[in-house]
């Protein structure tokens, strides 16, 4: 049968993943061949979660969760700010507007009309003058890297770039340490089952991440920007991979913070509770139950043993009768009794009544005669016996 789904299925299978040719080749093959079938299974898990989380009632957020919640919250916003220009190191470029083809000389004159020259200033200047490869370098591992990396630099300049790189790791794997705390401490088991649940799945994404800016920094080309004419046509890496990072740890908190909300309030990939998990809760509003009513018991029989309670017992109850006596002898409450009175439909009470009864009547037959069927089949071997 065609639905709606399949029309989906077919749209996409045949519309959407041919055109999409700005994958690599090898990746395009194989969404072709197997993109229907892994959208189909896709389209099953969905319908599948779906159903089980219709069965599942919805709740509110644990009070645990709401505390990882308030913490992704956080570290995306500080995220989010940290991914401001303002926060990284000063391109002295685009501060200057200047093209990467401007002598060095010119460049820092500029600056200086901008502000004062600090001794990185300096130092920037004479490795700009003593090798304009080292103006790449800068685009790519920032200010902090070129200056500060003393081995960096070799004779032949043949390992240059691996070595600045080297570098910039341990540097560059700081941030996502944090980021990799902050995912473990809303994942961890403080939060509960509702959050441990994704720790692997947190743990993955942070590890893509990290593994992500490691590689395109390992393999960019150095020497792209030579080519560069304009101020526009630079590429800014370390400036640019400082915003993406950045982005994609808030990016990734608001998703986790998503997961952990519609999953913790069974809106999504509910969980129905097993039977020992109805079992216990059941035991225990039975003890609950239980507790209270005892406590009633020795309530009742503490007031009837004291003449002077059980004298204020009756009391109550002597005036409680007094009042609505008097409260039904008033013309406005008769009136609305005998106007309730005459809206109720006997016949229909009188019919569920009997329904009812039939019922309890009929689960009483039932559990006789399983009875004496259960009698009957023990009678048999032992007359067979004898």
């Amino acid at each position: 049968m065609f639905n709606w789904q399949n029309g989906v299925l077919l749209l996409i299978s045949y519309v959407v993943i041919p055109r999409l040719t700005f994958l690599p080749s090898n990746v395009h093959s194989l969404l072709i061949i197997f993109g229907p079938f892994l959208l189909n299974r896709l389209i099953g898990l969905f319908n599948t979660q779906r159903a089980i989380s219709r069965s599942v009632p919805v709740r509110p957020a644990p009070a645990k969760i709401k505390r990882a919640l308030n913490l992704l919250f956080v570290s995306a916003a500080v995220c989010l700010v940290l991914s401001f220009p303002h926060f990284g190191a000063e391109n002295v470029f685009k501060r200057t507007e200047s093209r990467l083809q401007i002598e060095p000389r010119v460049l820092f004159a500029r600056l200086r009309l901008l502000r004062p020259l600090s001794d990185e200033d300096q130092l920037l200047l004479d490795k700009f003058s003593k090798n304009p490869t080292n103006k790449l370098l800068y685009l790519v591992f920032g200010p902090d890297t070129l200056l500060k990396c003393i081995w960096c630099a070799t004779s032949d300049g043949v390992n240059d770039n691996m070595n600045y790189v080297i570098y910039s790791v341990p540097k560059m794997l700081a941030p996502h340490l944090a980021h990799l705390a902050v995912l473990g401490l809303a994942t961890s088991s403080l939060v509960g089952p509702e959050g441990s649940r994704f720790r692997i799945h947190a743990t993955i994404a942070g590890l893509v991440l990290a593994v992500a800016e490691l590689w395109y920094l390992g393999t960019y080309d150095v020497a792209q920007n030579k080519r560069a004419r304009t101020l526009g046509e630079i590429e800014f890496v370390h400036w640019r991979i400082h915003s993406a990072r950045y982005v994609a740890f808030a990016a990734v908190d608001v998703l986790l913070g998503a997961v952990l909300w519609l999953t913790s309030t069974n809106r999504w990939l509910a969980k129905p509770t097993s039977i020992a998990q109805r079992l216990e809760s059941t035991t225990k509003q039975a003890d609950d139950v239980v507790n209270k009513l005892r406590a009633l018991g020795l309530l009742s029989n503490s007031i009837n043993r004291q003449s002077a309670l059980r004298g204020v017992r009756e009391e109550y109850w002597r005036t409680e009768g007094q009042v609505m006596a008097e409260m039904v002898q008033e013309e406005e409450v008769a009136t609305q009794i005998n106007k309730a009175l005459t809206t109720l439909d006997l016949r229909t009470i009188e019919e569920r009544t009997g329904e009812v009864a039939d019922g309890i009547v009929s689960a009483i037959d039932g559990l006789r005669s399983s009875q004496m069927h259960s009698g009957s089949g023990m009678l048999d071997p032992m007359s067979s016996s004898g």
